[in-house]
């Protein structure tokens, strides 16, 4: 049985993205090239789809977003909405890989108290996950946890969930393929020099292989992609956007990948703290900011799934 941790009622908020001028134009990477890095980081090649029955993926959307409120206010793809903002601090600190507000503060602190009051095992905690118990050994099982590189996720982890885990030293990797699909400014990430500096217990090596310095680690567009581009979100009514979104196809074959990096590690409890797009991928079913789902592997219903 699937449990759930609901702090706040937001609907479905989970767009953003940067100023076409400055994204990088790189060659996505080939689907066959994904599963060769897929491999690489899976702990055993030869785990079977069947060994991951026994697994649980813990997953965590992050707090609400300064980009959240605005796109909540001012609702998504209404005529003449636009995700470009004034080259000025007020905008810059609060869009482009979009934090934390004080709201989404907020949220995360009451996560980080249920997460305390379900380690010292109160009652109202475990009941609000679900009637069925099992799943409270979660914390004391977790044995790796992966964290979209958007700031909104990396702070959702450090605030919410880093100081239970701290002292069993369970390994944090930052994993690209965990990130939010790109619709607005606020899903285009920070350089990835500047992130290890800033969260230095994070592991931002190992899922980094095939980028070199801070080659952009999140969707960007080829040339030819770019020259054949076809907009899927709102158009036509004044809407204009910072960057070009990540096709369907293109975001179905990233989350397959992730699919099949959380079934190869030899891990049984992962917790992935990411967004709403990608956590609907996995089990079709929308997320509250803040919310906590304990969900084992073979309940999972991908999207799209390509293998």
């Amino acid at each position: 049985m699937q449990r759930a941790f609901v702090f706040g009622s937001l609907p479905l908020l989970f767009f953003s993205s940067f100023s076409a001028s400055f994204i990088p134009k790189i060659e996505v990477q080939p689907a066959i090239r994904h599963m060769e890095r897929l491999q690489n980081l899976a702990n055993d090649d030869d785990v079977m789809i069947g060994e991951a029955k026994s697994k649980r993926i813990v997953f965590i959307r992050h707090g609400r977003t300064y980009m959240n409120e605005y796109i909540g206010g001012i609702n998504y793809g209404t005529p003449n909405f636009t995700d470009i903002f004034p080259d000025t601090s007020e905008y810059t600190d609060k869009y482009p890989d979009s934090p934390l507000s004080p709201v989404g503060h907020d949220q995360v602190k009451k996560l980080n108290s249920m997460i305390r009051d379900l380690k010292e095992g109160i009652d109202e905690a475990k009941t609000s996950m679900s009637d069925d118990q099992e799943d409270d050994s979660f914390l004391n099982d977790l044995d790796l946890v992966v964290v979209s590189p958007l700031t909104r996720a990396l702070q959702t982890l450090e605030i919410g969930l880093y100081q239970h885990i701290q002292e069993r030293k369970v390994p944090i990797m930052a994993l690209p393929l965990a990130t939010e699909r790109v619709y607005l400014v606020s899903d285009i990430g920070k350089n990835r020099s500047e992130l290890k500096k800033r969260y230095g217990y994070i592991d931002f090596d190992t899922a980094f292989l095939e980028k070199e310095g801070d080659e952009p680690w999140w969707f960007t567009p080829s040339d030819e992609l770019a020259d054949n581009y076809v907009e899927w979100r709102p158009s036509g009514e004044g809407q204009t956007y910072a960057c070009l979104g990540e096709p369907q196809d293109y975001f179905d074959r990233r989350m397959s990948d992730l699919y099949l990096f959380l079934r190869n590690r030899e891990e049984t409890t992962i917790a992935v703290v990411c967004h709403a797009g990608v956590i609907d991928w996995f089990v079709q079913d929308i997320f509250e900011n803040c919310e906590l789902r304990v969900v084992p592997f073979d309940n999972l219903k991908p999207r799209g799934l390509m293998e």
